[in-house]
């Protein structure tokens, strides 16, 4: 098999496994973002992770299809070697479409968790559900247009189809701009939706340039969009077909980062800053003369004791964004004071506690200092 990748063989196998390993890690980070940091997880983190899982049997279906000649020009492959072909190109568009209307509805999802206007949520919600249904119809109507379905790749069993090429091709265009329509709304909407919000510029900038990104991906879909009429008219599907899933795969990859950059603030943050968000703990309380082991349990008086130290971050919150959290008391600066009380009971008999005088109470406050 390897000695049959050829032509354009090589440089899709290198493109479709270096965008799979770049979607995966981001995505990585931003689940480790997401659970470890934020600790909270939403619906697009689920759907921009099924989006990057996508892409494996994706690339894994065009690296078949590659290995049967996928890159090279049509007369140079044998009939099975073109039929086996269009079967893996077939089944790796299938998750391809798949990914593309994942990663859409994810990043239609996030904008969902921030906007505060009906009208940007009524176009949000309308966005994900046309170009959802349309790419679910596009890989559907792949395999129930002809009966039966290996009539497609397979030119010695006689099928009959309800939408023939043409029809076909028609379908996957109205997609794929739709599909394109979808990035640049997706791109500009969120200055829109930032524009009002209670944030430092200097967030909303990076918030919304990062997710400009989906410009690029529009700019791809177009790109897949105006190779997909010439494929299905023209005589050389092995080779014309590179461009197409190639483009699908970069469209793909392109949605999956704009997602997924915004989300990982925070963890740069942590990383190259040195901050941990709301890292408040407990020191260690001093124990005292009478063997004081924590417990409502333990022999002898009733006293307090207070401890606390706390390492704080810049938060994202406006709110918080005009605390000086590196100067120290009497700067002038607003910090942020922690006060646990832990009250106990020390008894002469630990068998029956008194568990109405064991409480624990917290309280925060802002000082001027």
């Amino acid at each position: 098999m390897a000695e049959d990748i050829g032509g354009y063989g090589p440089t899709i196998i290198a493109t479709m496994w270096a965008e799979t390993g770049i979607t995966l890690v981001f995505v990585a980070l931003r689940l480790y973002t997401r659970i470890r940091i934020n600790r909270t997880v939403g619906w697009d983190d689920y759907l921009i992770s099924l989006a990057s899982i996508m892409m494996i049997p994706f690339s894994a279906a065009t690296t078949l299809a590659t290995m049967q000649g996928l890159g090279r020009h049509s007369a140079e492959l044998s009939l099975d070697q073109f039929m086996q072909s269009t079967r893996y190109i077939v089944i790796g568009q299938t998750f391809s479409l798949v990914g593309i209307a994942a990663s859409k509805a994810s990043v239609a999802a996030f904008l969902l968790r921030i906007t505060i206007h009906q009208w940007h949520k009524w176009i949000l919600y309308i966005l994900i559900l046309v170009v959802s249904l349309g790419c679910f119809v596009c890989a559907l109507f792949d395999y129930i247009r002809c009966d039966p379905i290996e009539s497609i790749w397979n030119f010695f069993i006689p099928g009959k189809c309800w939408m023939d090429a043409k029809g076909f091709t028609t379908l996957s265009a109205v997609v794929g701009g739709i599909s394109a329509a979808a990035d640049f709304i997706l791109a500009i909407l969120p200055w829109f939706i930032l524009w009002n919000l209670q944030m430092k510029r200097k967030d909303k900038n990076l918030i919304a340039s990062s997710m400009s990104l989906g410009f690029f991906a529009g700019v791809c879909g177009i790109i897949r969009t105006t190779t997909v009429e010439r494929i299905f008219t023209g005589v050389d599907y092995s080779y014309e077909t590179v461009g197409l899933i190639l483009w699908s795969s970069t469209e793909l990859t392109v949605t999956i980062l704009t997602a997924t950059i915004p989300t990982l603030r925070p963890l740069y943050k942590q990383l190259f800053l040195r901050q941990a968000a709301h890292s408040y703990r407990l020191n260690a309380v001093q124990k005292s003369p009478s063997n004081f082991n924590f417990s409502p349990y333990v022999p002898s008086t009733y006293r307090n004791k207070s401890s606390v130290s706390t390492s704080r971050t810049d938060s994202d919150r406006s709110d918080k964004s005009i605390i000086n959290h590196g100067a120290g008391p009497g700067s002038g600066s607003i910090v942020c004071t922690d006060v646990v009380y832990v009250e106990f009971e020390e008894r002469e008999n630990p068998a029956t506690p008194d568990l109405e005088r064991w409480n624990k109470r917290h309280a925060q406050m802002w000082e001027v200092v």
